[in-house]
């Protein structure tokens, strides 16, 4: 695969890490920042996750089901639905 880069700035960016010895390579390069924009999105997704979870516990805050003692959560829910 060939990669043309055009854009003077990304190329002065690869150089200058090249030579700064940061990456051994273009391709080591390439996927270590695919790696971190993985990372990210992953730390994202995990944070959204606790943030939902977050407003869920805030709605169910003093939510009660007055189900009758014994009945499960299942049976209640279809209490009263004609089959």
């Amino acid at each position: 695969m060939t990669i043309e880069i055009h854009n003077p700035e990304l190329e002065t960016i690869l150089q200058e890490q090249l030579k700064a010895g940061n990456f051994g390579s273009v391709e080591e390069m390439l996927l270590q920042t695919f790696r971190g924009v993985q990372l990210l999105d992953d730390e994202q997704l995990k944070t959204r996750a606790l943030e939902a979870a977050a407003r869920i516990r805030e709605l169910r805050k003093g939510v009660t089901l007055d189900r009758p003692q014994g009945m499960s959560l299942r049976e209640y829910a279809h209490s009263g639905h004609r089959y």
